[in-house]
């Protein structure tokens, strides 16, 4: 009977050099030892993959990938919209790494019919990036570098939440484009960047993760700042933008700032750059 038993465990436990982790969807990926040959479907996984010291291993990326500079030479497979499977598959990966939100599932399904590895993430909290590293690290065979990657993030991001603590709380805008009025809900992690750093996002309780807002309810919301995210080269038209609207209390007090939108909406270790402007510009906004 004992012999059973021990059978049976054996059976149920990974091979030696076997790689087990689950996903952000609940899924586990079960790989026979640390891929060598990586599809990165977003840019932000691509960014923490070179951040963990697997950039080598990446034979496939999506158009976006641009950081950093040794991630613009890497093949191109996907956009938002659509992926090359006949591409993909003949690059031979041993595993493709899906962002839920920006892939979806019109993308993923498919590559898991092909029988191709697929890790899906879904990052929405600063809180849960140091995990990913760590996974990151076990199915890439770099668990050490990430787990001191993954700490030293920890203690960047305690540090910057501490001293924000007892903070005047700060109305804030988030735009992400001005033609259509585009902004960011409460489950973002943009969102989790304004609470961290003392402010309240005014759309926060919006239904999309995305949501269209007009012009009338930004008004009505009456935000203390206003944060942009792009490139420098939109912040003057931007800027001049919110001019004809003088009943805003950012606008009044010239609280409009931008924030590189790759420092804002990339789940990668970056945000804390990012999330650093967020709370400098958050204190001048107080000090109005």
């Amino acid at each position: 009977m004992r012999s059973w038993m021990l059978l049976l465990l054996c059976m149920a436990l990974p091979a030696a050099g076997t790689v087990v982790v689950v996903d952000d969807n609940g899924q586990e990926v079960r790989l026979e030892q640390p891929t060598q040959r990586i599809i990165s479907l977003a840019p932000n996984i691509t960014e923490v993959l070179f951040y963990i010291g697997a950039g080598e291993q990446i034979v496939g990326a999506d158009e976006y990938s641009n950081y950093p500079e040794a991630a613009k030479s890497i093949l191109r497979v996907n956009n938002h919209a659509a992926a090359n499977y006949e591409l993909i598959l003949s690059l031979k990966p041993d595993l493709v790494i899906a962002w839920q939100t920006g892939n979806g599932d019109k993308i993923i399904n498919p590559l898991r019919k092909l029988g191709i590895p697929v890790f899906v993430v879904e990052t929405s909290k600063m809180e849960a990036i140091p995990n990913l590293f760590r996974r990151f690290g076990q199915l890439t065979g770099n668990r050490d570098k990430a787990e001191h990657l993954a700490e030293n993030f920890s203690q960047r991001l305690k540090a910057l939440g501490a001293a924000q603590i007892n903070k005047p709380l700060v109305r804030t805008f988030y735009q992400i484009w001005d033609e259509p009025l585009i902004t960011l809900n409460g489950k973002h992690m943009v969102s989790d960047v304004i609470t961290l750093c003392g402010g309240e996002n005014i759309f926060a309780d919006a239904a999309p993760l995305v949501p269209y807002v007009n012009i009338e309810s930004v008004v009505a919301a009456d935000p203390q700042m206003i944060i942009a995210g792009g490139s420098q080269e939109e912040q003057s038209r931007w800027y001049s933008i919110w001019q004809q609207w003088r009943g805003i209390s950012a606008v009044i007090n010239k609280q409009i700032y931008l924030i590189p939108s790759d420092l804002m909406q990339r789940h990668s270790v970056r945000i804390l750059e990012g999330a650093e402007m967020m709370c400098d510009y958050m204190d001048r906004a107080r000090g109005q």
